[in-house]
């Protein structure tokens, strides 16, 4: 009678150990991974050239926007623009100096 039980009891625990029956894909499987949605932006509809926080050109590629003062400002990453909304005020004279041609 004790070899039933113990039967009865690693099957009991092989059953929970399983998946259920249900078949999960290999790690490696890329049929079943979503690739982000990219957003592309045109620098011709910001109001800066350069990220006004790291200053890097906006022609390398546009992350995301913000509006601030009536104008459209592109940057180069989330933490860029996340420092600029915290405290637009200190970039403002970076932003006019970057949109003066003929200053760098």
């Amino acid at each position: 009678m004790k070899i039933y039980i113990g039967l009865f009891i690693m099957g009991v625990l092989a059953a929970c150990a399983g998946n259920g029956g249900h078949e999960t894909p290999a790690r490696g499987d890329s049929s079943m991974t979503v690739a982000p949605e990219e957003k592309q932006y045109d620098t011709a509809l910001v109001a800066n050239r350069r990220d006004p926080v790291c200053r890097m050109p906006i022609k390398a590629g546009i992350y995301d926007t913000a509006h601030y003062q009536g104008a459209v400002i592109g940057f180069c990453s989330a933490a860029c623009k996340d420092s600029f909304l915290l405290n637009p005020a200190a970039y403002t004279l970076v932003m006019k100096a970057a949109s003066t041609p003929g200053v760098k």
